[in-house]
């Protein structure tokens, strides 16, 4: 074989082996973590990567997960609940500092606010892990000058499964007034599906109940003094596949359209198992 056909068998890898650099568990069932991110890595807030591990066996396993952190950040940051026994997360649970995560050189996804045209409202709903994404929109300075307000909406079953809080309580802390300087006001609405409604945090309103159940009685609206208007009001739903089919029926029954290439509109979506 010539150098030149030897050449041309050589094939690229289609990932990067990055090391963790950084683990955190909310809680016994929810963890963060960061690997470090190779600088030819490139991805826009919404966006997910494929990552993996290899097992005892030399298999390797993919899983795709929504980054966390901002595309200027030197690492990848993800957010996932960890199954006891499943095959990925429980190994991922299981992570230390310096360990190796494949990390597959492209990103992924549709869940981005370029896609929106127009808009004066970004309403960001997400149950559960369904926040990552959201998290990688606030910390980034795109989305501050692209809507006049931003409305983070996370529900969870119990005050124990609210993850990156302190985050957004700064956030809501710097943001708290519409902007004359051009960024956005940031509201962040809890909700808990299984105990009372009770919150440490002066700059969060807690609410009790689905996030279905608060839009159809408007108390989310209410809550969170602003209505929901077809001229302004845009829409990203991220989570459980039920919560997001739910809303999406709710929000379609109003007027509201799914967001498409040919056809702008209010709603763009993205199921998280």
């Amino acid at each position: 074989m010539s150098a030149a056909n030897e050449s041309s068998q050589i094939t690229t890898p289609k990932y990067t082996d990055e090391p963790v650099v950084w683990v955190h568990h909310w809680n016994p069932g929810l963890m963060s973590f960061r690997i470090r991110r190779d600088p030819a890595y490139r991805f826009i807030p919404g966006l997910f990567a494929r990552i993996g591990l290899t097992k005892e066996d030399g298999e390797m396993i993919w899983r795709a997960y929504s980054i966390v952190s901002a595309p200027n950040e030197p690492f990848l940051e993800f957010f996932l609940v960890v199954v006891p026994d499943g095959e990925f997360s429980s190994r991922v649970a299981k992570l230390q500092i310096g360990d190796l995560i494949h990390v597959e050189k492209m990103s992924q996804g549709f869940l981005t606010t370029n896609r929106f045209k127009d808009g004066r409202d970004l309403w960001l709903i997400a149950t559960g892990t369904g926040m990552a994404p959201y998290i990688s929109m606030v910390r980034d300075s795109v989305v501050w000058t692209q809507f006049k307000n931003i409305i983070v909406v996370q529900s969870v079953r119990q005050l124990q499964d609210l993850a990156y809080t302190d985050e957004l309580d700064q956030l809501a802390r710097h943001h708290r007034q519409d902007a004359i300087s051009g960024y956005a006001k940031l509201t962040f609405v809890r909700t808990l599906t299984r105990e009372p409604a009770t919150s440490k945090s002066p700059l969060a309103l807690t609410l009790h109940g689905r996030v279905t159940t608060l839009t159809e009685s408007g108390e989310l609206e209410r809550g969170s003094a602003l209505p929901m208007t077809d001229e302004h009001s845009r829409f990203m739903l991220c989570g459980n596949p039920e919560m997001v089919e739910a809303m999406r029926a709710l929000l379609k029954a109003r007027g509201f359209r799914m967001n498409r290439r040919l056809e702008p509109g209010h709603i763009i979506v993205e199921n998280y198992w």
